[in-house]
């Protein structure tokens, strides 16, 4: 009788577990919901409320963590990046910062350490809006932006750079400058980056930006890599719009970053997928 026992327990038991698809249906839910409650607190125009960095453009040459990364990049780069980690500027973003924008409190800007290839970064809403709760404020210099490229560049994949330098623009001229404008002048923005969105807001051909504002109140923003020698604008990238802004940097999460380096280009070589199809960089 004992024996019958056991073995009536272990029938229950197998009559109560679940198939393996409703097990894999309930962990999507779990992700889905996670997802959108991340969704409506942080307000990031993205699917997925985390960029991977795939590059070394942020990487300051004091950051401890960051080295780590460094050593590992420059060992694997053949194999998972695209190009060779390098400290080419990082050491003298402060001075950088000193010179251009003298009044700037480097100590307040976000992720002031930057961050390194293999990194993960957990992003914001870009202007403050899109949550449930009013937590975060608009981008201001300083801020660690993602956004989409120009097409006078090639290459889709989103950047994550730094803000220097802010270009508010009233009824279609320049009405106030925050930052630097390093390469350019006020000149410049109204004469010929203010008319290029006009152009493109008219649905004039050769449009070079992707999206654009639809009035004639916006901003546009010059950005750079602290690692880099000069901002994305003077090295060819058009001066960022706010619609191609898709969030802002918010907290550094070290490392994490690598296992989809890892997973993109298992994925890419066994299903012939493109590089940053799994995630955005």
């Amino acid at each position: 009788m004992k024996g019958l026992g056991c073995y009536s327990d272990d029938s229950a038991r197998d009559d109560d577990s679940k198939p393996l698809w409703k097990e894999i249906l309930e962990v999507m839910l779990l992700l889905f919901l996670i997802l959108a409650v991340l969704y409506l607190l942080l307000g990031a125009r993205m699917p997925v409320p985390v960029v991977a960095v795939v590059s070394c453009s942020m990487i300051h040459v004091d950051d401890v963590i960051g080295s780590v990364s460094y050593k590992v990049a420059d060992s694997v780069w053949p194999v998972l990046l695209d190009g060779r980690c390098r400290y080419d500027y990082g050491s003298n973003w402060t001075r950088w910062v000193g010179e251009k924008m003298p009044d700037a409190d480097v100590q307040s800007f976000a992720l002031r350490s930057g961050f390194s290839v293999g990194d993960m970064v957990l992003v914001i809403t870009p202007d403050g809006k899109g949550t449930v709760l009013p937590f975060f404020s608009e981008t201001r210099v300083g801020d660690v932006v993602i956004y989409l490229r120009d097409k006078r560049v090639s290459g889709d994949e989103p950047i994550i750079h730094r803000v220097v330098g802010i270009v508010d623009v009233r009824g279609g001229r320049v009405y106030n400058v925050t930052g630097t404008l390093d390469c350019y002048t006020q000149k410049d923005f109204e004469a010929k980056f203010i008319p290029y969105i006009k152009n493109c807001q008219k649905a004039y051909p050769g449009c070079p930006y992707r999206s654009v504002p639809s009035g004639s109140d916006y901003r546009l923003y010059l950005t750079k890599g602290d690692n880099n020698r000069d901002t994305d604008q003077c090295g060819g990238i058009l001066p960022v719009t706010d619609q191609q802004i898709l969030a802002r940097g918010w907290i550094r999460l070290p490392y994490l970053g690598w296992l989809k380096l890892i997973l993109n280009k298992v994925f890419g070589l066994v299903l012939g997928i493109p590089y940053m199809v799994l995630g955005l960089g």
